[in-house]
């Protein structure tokens, strides 16, 4: 009886062993637990601080590139402005003939052509409008005259515009008035060579051309013109005109700006 009553607290006394070391065991993987809380906290911590570290460098960035976005766009708007007050003097003539053996060596003879066929006319309205007190000869009136290309001509096609540097912004000014309903019109021979008009336009830098055109090709728009280098439009079905704040924004900025 004896015997077995031992044999029972032996068996209980291991069972307590068990227990002792199982809590041992918990405990120590509590301790391990409550580190590796620890760590991923301070992960999440180290976390959180790079996210804000790097939302603040990607703010950082945008107001850098956009400023520097700026910057781009007022150097190339100042750089347009200078560009088309070196052009102020200056006017293109579109589907004016050419001569055989047109050169560059006889670009004299091109410019008493221009000045007899176009320019001497318009500024003799002008002087009859009261817009110029005389008619200035042509040492007074050209500064240089040339074709956009010079070497061979085409054999096709309209002839290259003509590139005329006039000496006084007043004579510009007075040409590019009466241009509409004083451009000489085409003679016979000119005609029967293909001519139907002259067309006489400012002369605009690469930027300002290429809106012009584009405007021109949009169903939007109406009509283009420029004053001075200035774009100006008028919207289809709308009275008005609306002036091109900028040469370097879109065509969907432009129109969508004054819809």
């Amino acid at each position: 009886m004896a015997e077995q009553q031992l044999s029972q607290i032996l068996s209980k006394l291991e069972k307590l062993n068990k227990l002792d070391s199982i809590e041992s065991k918990l405990e120590s993987l509590q301790t391990n637990l409550t580190a590796l809380t620890g760590t991923v906290q301070q992960l999440q911590t180290s976390v959180t601080a790079n996210t804000a570290a790097n939302a603040e460098t990607r703010s950082e960035l945008a107001a850098f590139k956009e400023e520097t976005s700026r910057e781009i766009r007022a150097l190339k708007t100042t750089l347009n402005r200078r560009e088309q007050q070196l052009r102020a003097t200056t006017i293109r003539v579109f589907h004016f003939p050419t001569t055989p053996g047109e050169s560059i060596e006889n670009y004299k003879n091109l410019a008493n052509r221009v000045y007899d066929r176009i320019l001497r006319p318009l500024m003799a309205a002008a002087k009859s409008g009261g817009d110029l007190g005389v008619v200035p000869q042509i040492q007074n009136t050209v500064e240089s005259c040339y074709r956009v290309y010079q070497g061979q001509q085409a054999q096709e096609g309209p002839p290259p515009p003509v590139i005329v540097r006039l000496k006084d912004n007043n004579i510009k000014h007075a040409i590019m008035k009466y241009r509409r309903r004083h451009t000489p019109l085409p003679s016979e021979a000119e005609q029967a060579a293909g001519t139907t008009r002259f067309v006489i336009v400012e002369e605009l830098t690469p930027p300002a051309h290429k809106l012009m055109q584009e405007l021109k090709k949009n169903s939007r728009v109406e009509k283009v013109w420029s004053v001075n280098g200035q774009l100006h439009y008028t919207g289809t079905g709308r009275s008005g005109y609306i002036k091109v704040r900028s040469v370097f924004d879109s065509i969907e900025t432009i129109l969508s700006s004054n819809s």
